[in-house]
């Protein structure tokens, strides 16, 4: 019994890690600050819970310093990444709502081909996945890459303006919570 409970905490870890940074990532693009930063503050709380690092040994199942420690860092890592992320996002100053107008300097497509596998090594074209770029200028002079949807693509014409709504994130990062 004890060993089944074991492997549905190293699953659901294994869950709870992927979710993370992936739901990071999909804040991530919502907010208007450099990677490094959400990444730098992730390693930080990683490397200051580091002492805790032999709690770890449940999921790898030794006793190496290297092995937790690394284990640490990542697990410990990508949830601090979407909570910083999230925390930011999620409780952003409402009062602080303003609207900025940008503008579109360039707005592009990128087209990825997508495959399936037919068989024990072969893998065969499945049509095509297109993603949406708009590269607007904020007032302040930054330039920024902004993941649009389709609708939004169609809308936006280059060398106009663009109104995008943005508000205070609940650390300080700017947050996109209307226009795209």
């Amino acid at each position: 019994m004890k060993t089944l409970f074991i492997k549905t905490l190293r699953i659901l870890m294994l869950f709870i890690f992927i979710i993370s940074l992936g739901l990071g990532y999909v804040i991530y693009e919502d907010t208007l600050a450099s990677w490094w930063i959400p990444v730098g503050m992730a390693l930080l709380v990683a490397l200051a819970t580091l002492p805790f690092y032999k709690k770890w040994v449940w999921l790898t199942t030794m006793d190496g310093k290297v092995i937790n420690c690394l284990c640490h860092i990542a697990c410990v890592g990508a949830v601090s990444y979407a909570l910083f992320l999230g925390g930011n996002y999620w409780l952003a100053d409402a009062s602080s709502t303003h609207e900025e107008t940008v503008m579109v300097q360039k707005k592009y497509m990128e087209t990825h081909k997508k495959t399936r596998k037919v068989g024990k090594h072969r893998y065969v074209s499945n049509g095509v996945r297109k993603e949406y770029y708009l590269q607007v200028a904020f007032e302040n002079g930054n330039v920024e890459t902004l993941h649009v949807s389709l609708a939004t693509y169609n809308k936006t014409r280059q060398g106009k303006s663009k109104i995008l709504t943005l508000q205070k994130g609940f650390f300080g990062l700017p947050v996109i919570t209307k226009g795209l």
